[in-house]
């Protein structure tokens, strides 16, 4: 499927996979929310309140409706949920939301399964299907592409003011709808990101995100090659918690029956919890994981970021991005080397603010960059 953002001023990205930028109701596809056109007033939504000190109410809008989320004294909550949304296992959706405001507002879709109580938490939905709805004087529509995997089958909406300034969005249409199969093809490439916060990056809109980029620049160079996008990272995940809390073997292994590629980078929140010897062992298991669960895998192993000017940073990170570096070396793994990519940029841009080693938006872009260049030789071979 293929989405384009829509916003004046707005660079329009061509996507395929499992997070993407934008998408409209389709002739024929059945909508799983209720009034989201809000032309029903606030039927088929709950937890709106209105008061001296917010607003979230249905209004006329240009000449349609829309619902409005206002936030008038500082740290006021406001938002609106709809409840008990039915999903099939091994079925992907698309989520499209469309609006306009002068403060950023959020969207999150957070899956749960009947199968599985520990699902809701394991997944991580506030990271890997939450994202920003930027501030924008026209209309522009984020898409999320999601995967059920095999055990979510219900799930919740939610629309809700970012921040704690005082500001406004309003919402003109949101939509849930069933896109097509996920199980097993073996015509499909399914590339998986592993990961921290510096790979789900859940600050930035789905579209900036390395998966989306990674997909626009697979498919510009690939037209014919199928592929799909998971990002599985979420934020302060360090590799012994992915398996001590059992999210590799419930959310992972159990969820998706197929990964072809996947791209891992940890380090960030390792360093503070064990030595790089260790981090390696544990990235060795992972990595042996994987190569069990999911035969025939391709495995891409990544650095972490460089900060422009920030030499102590870099030194207290740098032997768990050098241990990245041997076990590659050693195991014979394909190499994503984004520390190096930024160490050439030598930009503070790359950064999402001064000493912060979360990439912005053009650092993120530069991460794409290099993954692609990692992989297009497997590529080609497809």
């Amino acid at each position: 499927m293929i989405g384009v953002g829509a916003g004046a001023g707005r660079a329009a990205w061509v996507v395929i996979g499992v997070m993407l930028l934008a998408g409209v109701l389709r002739a024929g596809e059945a909508d799983l929310i209720k009034n989201g056109d809000f032309k029903d007033g606030t039927s088929g939504w709950s937890e709106l309140a209105s008061d001296a000190d917010r607003e979230a109410a249905v209004v006329d809008f240009e000449g349609g409706k829309a619902l409005k989320l206002a936030r008038k004294t500082a740290k006021a909550a406001a938002q609106a949920v709809q409840y008990n949304l039915k999903l099939k296992p091994q079925t992907l959706y698309r989520l499209s939301v469309t609006g306009k405001g002068d403060t950023r507002a959020v969207v999150s879709l957070r899956p749960s399964s009947s199968k599985d109580k520990d699902y809701f938490k394991l997944c991580k939905s506030w990271a890997t299907s939450a994202a920003p709805l930027d501030p924008s004087k026209d209309l522009a529509t984020e898409t999320l592409l999601f995967d059920a995997g095999q055990k979510a089958d219900s799930a919740f909406l939610a629309l809700r003011l970012d921040g704690e300034a005082p500001g406004t969005y309003q919402v003109t249409s949101v939509a849930l709808t069933e896109v097509g199969g996920t199980k097993a093809d073996k015509s499909e490439l399914v590339i998986a990101h592993l990961g921290d916060s510096i790979t789900i990056t859940s600050y930035l809109p789905f579209s900036q995100r390395v998966d989306a980029l990674l997909q626009a620049a697979i498919q510009k160079a690939f037209p014919n090659l199928r592929t799909r996008q998971l990002n599985l990272a979420a934020d302060g995940e360090f590799v012994k918690e992915l398996f001590d809390t059992k999210r590799y073997d419930q959310y992972m292994k159990e969820n998706y029956d197929k990964i072809d590629v996947a791209i891992i980078r940890y380090g960030g929140n390792d360093q503070p919890r064990y030595s790089a010897d260790e981090f390696k062992k544990l990235l060795n298991a992972l990595c042996d994981n994987l190569i069990r669960d999911y035969p025939g895998i391709t495995i891409v192993l990544g650095t972490g970021t460089c900060l422009n000017a920030a030499g102590d940073i870099n030194k207290k990170y740098g032997p768990y991005w050098q241990a990245t570096r041997d076990l590659a070396n050693e195991r014979k793994f394909l190499l994503a080397d984004v520390y190096r990519r930024f160490e050439k940029e030598a930009s503070p841009k790359t950064a999402k603010a001064e000493g912060d080693m979360h990439p912005s938006a053009f650092g993120v872009k530069l991460t794409a960059e290099v993954e692609y260049e990692t992989l297009e030789a497997v590529l080609k071979a497809r």
